[in-house]
C-alpha cells in the first residue's frame, strides 16, 4: 500500500500492519517525490512509484525485488536510512526495485542448516544463534545447494564478508539454489535477530517510544523530543549570532521546498514561543521554469495560508525580460545555474525593498553551506571561501538587504525527518535543469563522507569559519555597478553582464573571465568580430 508522503491520508492500518513502515523517495539522498509503505506492494509504478532513489526505513525489516511480483534481485532493509542504491547493495548489477514486502520476523531463535547437494543431501552445516562472515573460517568448505531454516529469519550473501547478492531465508525448505534466488550454489550468512529487540525509549524523556536515531546526534528520540530538540537548537543559533532585533520586518525567502517550509514553520513557532516580536513575510522568486516552478509556487501559496503570513512573488520576467525557460533554450543546459543564482540572489533584494524588509532569512542548511565550502575549495575562490560561511551577513550597500541562516547548523536529513513527522505540506521535485549543476558533484562527494563520518558536514564548516588569509593576499575590493547600482568587484554587476549577454545573443559574455570588454558595454562600443564568435557558441 502506498501513499504520497506530501500529502498524508487519513487510512487505517492492516491488522498486522502498524509495525512496518518506509518511506520510499524518488530521488537521492531523500529528496524528490515521497511515497509511504506500511504493506506489500507487488508493483511500485503501477502504486505511483516512477522510481527508487533512497529510502527511509521507519519500522521493520523489508525486502525489495528487482522485478514485479517480488522477482529478481533481492535487497534486505533495516531500520535506518538508504541515500541512495549502492548503501543497499554491493553487486553493481542493477539499480531496480519494482516491489516491496514486509519480513515478519516471529522468533527469537536462530537454526538453519545447510546441505551441499540438492534436496538436503551431502555434508552439512548447522548454524545456532551466529552470523558466519565465511564459511570457510567454520571449516565447511562445501558450496549451500539447499536449506532448511528451523526458526528465525536469515540473510544470505553470495560472497564472504556479507559482499554480493543478498538471499532472504524465512522458516521453511528450500530444495535447490534455485528456490532462493541464487543462480549458482555458494552463500555467506546472517540471521536478522536485532529486529526482535525490545523497543529502545527516548533517550531524552526517557517514557515514550523512539521513532528516529538523529543523524546529527546519534540519539534515539520520540518525535515530541525531537520536535523539541531541532527547534531549540535553531533558537539557540539565533540568539548565539543575534541574528534579529525586536521590530525588524523579516523576509522568509519561500522555494515551497523541504528546508524553507521548515523555515517558515520554526520561525512563525519561535518567533510565537520567545516572543522575538518579529513580523515575518513570505518572499518567492518566480524564475520561469514551467513544471516546476509553477507547481512549487502552488505550495508556497498553500503555506502563506497555513502560517498566515503575507506573501510577495516577484519573477524573472517582469524584472529582467527573461524567463528561465527562454535562457535555457538560448544558453543550453551546462551552466545555466550560473544566470539563474545571479538573477535569483538580485531578485530577492529588490523584492525585500519592495516589502520593506530589514532583513531576508533564507534556508541554507549544514549540507549547503558545507558544499560550498568544497565548492569554493575546489575553484580556489578564496573571496568566497572566507564568507560563505558567514551566518548572517550586513548590508553591502544600497539595494542590498542583510542576510542570515537561521537553519545553518541544521543537518539535511534532521529537516527531511522534521518536516515528515511534522506532516508539513512541502514540494520535493529537483529542478528539471539542475542535474548537470556542479553543486551535485560536491553533495555526492559530501554523502559519501557523511556515510563513513556523520561529523564531516559539521568539520567542514568549522575548517571554513575557522580559515585565515595570509596578509598581503590581493583580494577583490567591494564597489558597485556602474549600471545599475547593484554590489559588484567590477564596473558592470554580474547580473548586468549576464543580462547584455542574453540580449546581445552572446551567452558566453557572463561565463569566465571577460573583465576587459567591461568598458566596451558600458561605452556601447561595437564588439569585433572573433569576439562575437567566441562569446556565440551554446558549447559550453
Amino acid at each position: 500500500m502506498a501513499t504520497d508522503h506530501q500529502n498524508p491520508a487519513s487510512k487505517q492500518q492492516q491488522p498486522g500492519t502498524s509495525a512496518f513502515k518506509l518511506v520510499i523517495y524518488e530521488q537521492e539522498n531523500f529528496q524528490g517525490g515521497c511515497h509511504e509503505l506500511t504493506g506489500p506492494c507487488n508493483n511500485l509504478q503501477e502504486a505511483g512509484v516512477e522510481k527508487v532513489g533512497s529510502i527511509l526505513v521507519l519500522c521493520g525489516p523489508w525486502v525489495g525485488y528487482e522485478q514485479a511480483n517480488c522477482k529478481g534481485e533481492q535487497y534486505v532493509f533495516e531500520k535506518g536510512e538508504y541515500p541512495r542504491w549502492d548503501s543497499w547493495t554491493n553487486s553493481r548489477r542493477s539499480d531496480t526495485i519494482t516491489a516491496f514486502r514486509p519480513i515478519k520476523v516471529d522468533s527469537q531463535e536462530h537454526k538453519i542448516v545447510l546441505y551441499e547437494n540438492p534436496s538436503f543431501a551431502g555434508k552439512k552445516i548447522e548454524i545456532i544463534d551466529d552470523d558466519v562472515p565465511s564459511f570457510h573460517a567454520h571449516g565447511y568448505q562445501e558450496k549451500v545447494s539447499s536449506v532448511r531454516v528451523q526458526s528465525g529469519t536469515w540473510v544470505g550473501y553470495q560472497y564472504p564478508g556479507y559482499r554480493g547478492y543478498q538471499y532472504l531465508f524465512e522458516k521453511g525448505e528450500y530444495k535447490d539454489n534455485t528456490e532462493f534466488g541464487a543462480q549458482i550454489p555458494q552463500i555467506q550468512l546472517r540471521f536478522i535477530g536485532n529486529f526482535v529487540k525490545m523497543p529502545v525509549l527516548c533517550s531524552s524523556c526517557a517514557e515514550k517510544r523512539a521513532v528516529l536515531k538523529r543523524p546529527k546526534t546519534g540519539h534515539s528520540l520520540c518525535k515530541e523530543c525531537f520536535f523539541w530538540a531541532f527547534e531549540e537548537e535553531v533558537h539557540q543559533t539565533i540568539v548565539a549570532a543575534k541574528l534579529f532585533k525586536p521590530g525588524e520586518t523579516v523576509g522568509i525567502a519561500a522555494s515551497g521546498g523541504k528546508d524553507s517550509t521548515v523555515l517558515a514553520h520554526v520561525m512563525k513557532v519561535l518567533n510565537e514561543r520567545y516572543s522575538y516580536g518579529l513580523e515575518l513575510m513570505l518572499l518567492s522568486v518566480d524564475e520561469g521554469i514551467t513544471g516546476y516552478r509553477d507547481d512549487s509556487l502552488e505550495t508556497v501559496k498553500r503555506n502563506q495560508q497555513q502560517y498566515e503570513l503575507p506573501l510577495k512573488i516577484v519573477s524573472y520576467e517582469a524584472l529582467y525580460g527573461w524567463t528561465m525557460d527562454a535562457i535555457v533554450k538560448q544558453v543550453g543546459l551546462k551552466n545555466n545555474c550560473t544566470f539563474c543564482g545571479v538573477f535569483r540572489r538580485q531578485a530577492l533584494d529588490r523584492g525585500a525593498i519592495m516589502l520593506k524588509v530589514d532583513r531576508i532569512c533564507t534556508g541554507h542548511n549544514a549540507d549547503d553551506v558545507a558544499e560550498t565550502v568544497l565548492m569554493n575549495v575546489l575553484r580556489g575562490d578564496i573571496a568566497r571561501l572566507r564568507r560563505c560561511t558567514a551566518i548572517s551577513t550586513a548590508s553591502e550597500g544600497e539595494g542590498v538587504v542583510p542576510r542570515c541562516k537561521p537553519l545553518k547548523y541544521a543537518y539535511e536529513k534532521e529537516i527531511v525527518l522534521y518536516a515528515y513527522f511534522k506532516k508539513l505540506d512541502y514540494f520535493s521535485t529537483e529542478c528539471i535543469y539542475s542535474p548537470n549543476a556542479y553543486r551535485g558533484y560536491a553533495r555526492t562527494f559530501l554523502k559519501d563522507l557523511e556515510s563513513v563520518r556523520p561529523s564531516s558536514i559539521m568539520d567542514i564548516i568549522h575548517s571554513g569559519e575557522n580559515l585565515s588569509v595570509r596578509e598581503g593576499v590581493k583580494m577583490p575590493v567591494q564597489g558597485t555597478c556602474n549600471r545599475c547600482g547593484y554590489i559588484s568587484s567590477q564596473a558592470l554587476c554580474k547580473s548586468c553582464v549576464l543580462l547584455e549577454g542574453l540580449n546581445r545573443g552572446l551567452p558566453k559574455l557572463g561565463i569566465g573571465k571577460h573583465h576587459r570588454l567591461h568598458d566596451k558595454i558600458l561605452s556601447q562600443q561595437p564588439l569585433t568580430e572573433k569576439e562575437e564568435r567566441k562569446l556565440k557558441s551554446v558549447d559550453f
